[in-house]
């Protein structure tokens, strides 16, 4: 890699400025998810989050920003601009700075003209702008898609840019940046900390702070940080000590302390999804117990949740939406004077519900829900948020309701959470 301005000396800390380059990121068109993302994973390295710039399209934006972050970061990672379009401007503006041109990369141009020969698409001459890189920046191949990334040396930084499709930036990322920038640490002298992550679910932040206090007193090196993420909760701990051994083992210590303060609210940890913890439950048992599901006011969310993983048909019979009074008696067999003495959002309905799936799609445990999700229905007894519960298996059916607050997608959001969490602990609370 080539500098325009020399092999600066490398700085004694690991300074790293992310930067998310799009008029639409800008104008809050398009979340920055890629920030965050990034942001997340760089921490866990070892690096100093030092800041996270969103810049327009316009070439002398892009530029004063890279100018001004190479003279203080040692790394920068941006991610847009990559594109076949007009606006995608980035590789110019860094050739600019080099004062050079472009180039094609050819084993992208390849994979990209492969790929469109295979899906018969005609290859258009704008879609060439999308394998360029400057003259002498390190190319990383991208592949989930067709612009590759590349790497350069900007004043005292490594600078790192990435496609802004989170999929695409988040395999080069994996693939070819996180390895060099693990090996970089290294170099440094910078130990690789242990990290691990609970997820929490059935506990505000409050709680799960008020329980944890104190957790870490007396451990050195090691820091605790949440963050929430409607309905759950997530608890990160980071260790960073004179070993891995040493980390690991620390953080196993803090594992056994915090499941004693948590307890059965931690559903999964690091990588493991609600819906993923959900079937670890279910296929847990013997025999493993499969699911259905009877959905009223969540209109399929919770069945949405639960294919979002791979393997769902292992466990999952179906869900049936049965959105109006009619699909509840009709499919549902919920008894016409249940609704009428009790009403469709009431926990005699939302029994006959989760009784009737179970039956209908011949699983071993199902669970339903019926409420009032937002505007144009609730009453002064049923107000907007309340929802109704039952949750059936080999035993008796058990039957709740909650009072959800926010706008109609949250408490959607927050019925499908609950209900699949009934299903979830279903054999735990069984027990007991």
């Amino acid at each position: 890699m080539s500098s325009p301005e020399g092999e600066a000396e490398q700085r004694s800390t690991q300074r790293v400025a992310l930067v998310a380059i799009g008029d639409e990121v800008l104008r809050g068109e398009v979340a920055n998810g890629n920030g965050t993302y990034l942001a997340d994973r760089l921490f866990e390295m070892g690096f100093e989050l030092a800041e996270q710039v969103v810049v327009s399209d316009e070439p002398a934006a892009i530029r004063a920003t890279l100018v001004r972050l190479r003279a203080t970061m040692d790394v920068i990672v941006a991610t847009g601009g990559l594109g076949p379009t007009e606006d995608d401007r980035t590789v110019d503006v860094v050739a600019d700075l080099f004062g050079t041109g472009t180039v094609s990369d050819e084993p992208s141009l390849g994979a990209m003209k492969k790929r469109f020969s295979t899906h018969g698409f005609e290859l258009t001459p704008n879609n060439l702008r999308q394998v360029r890189i400057p003259v002498g920046a390190k190319a990383l191949p991208n592949t989930a898609g067709i612009a590759p990334g590349f790497v350069v040396r900007l004043g005292g930084a490594d600078a790192y840019f990435l496609p802004g499709v989170p999929r695409e930036m988040e395999r080069i990322f994996i693939d070819e940046v996180a390895p060099r920038l693990q090996a970089r640490m290294a170099e440094a002298g910078v130990p690789r900390a242990a990290v691990r992550t609970w997820h929490v679910y059935g506990m505000g932040e409050s709680h799960i702070d008020h329980r944890l206090a104190g957790i870490l007193n007396g451990v050195e090196g090691a820091t605790l940080h949440f963050r929430t993420s409607h309905p759950v909760n997530h608890v990160k701990v980071v260790v960073r000590g004179p070993s891995v051994d040493e980390e690991r083992a620390t953080l196993e210590r803090i594992e056994s302390e915090l499941r004693k303060r948590i307890g059965p609210g931690i559903y999964a940890v690091d990588g493991e999804s609600f819906p993923s913890a959900v079937a670890k439950s279910l296929k847990a048992q013997d025999p493993p117990a499969t699911l259905a599901i009877a959905e009223s006011c969540t209109g399929g969310l919770a069945g949405e949740l639960v294919t979002s993983e791979p393997g769902a048909s292992e466990f999952f019979r179906g869900s049936i939406v049965a959105y109006n009074d009619e699909m509840k008696t009709g499919v549902l067999g919920v008894k016409p004077e249940t609704i009428a003495d009790f009403g469709a959002v009431s926990e005699p309905t939302a029994r006959e519900m989760a009784e009737g799936a179970k039956r209908v799609c011949g699983s071993s445990v199902a669970v339903a829900i019926t409420g009032v999700a937002g505007p144009g229905g609730g009453s002064p007894d049923k107000p907007v948020g309340t929802v109704c519960f039952a949750v059936c298996g080999p035993g008796t059916t058990r039957t709740s309701t909650k009072l959800f607050a926010g706008n109609r997608e949250r408490v959607r959001v927050a019925a499908a959470y609950y209900a699949l969490d009934l299903a979830r602990r279903y054999f735990d609370t069984r027990k007991r």
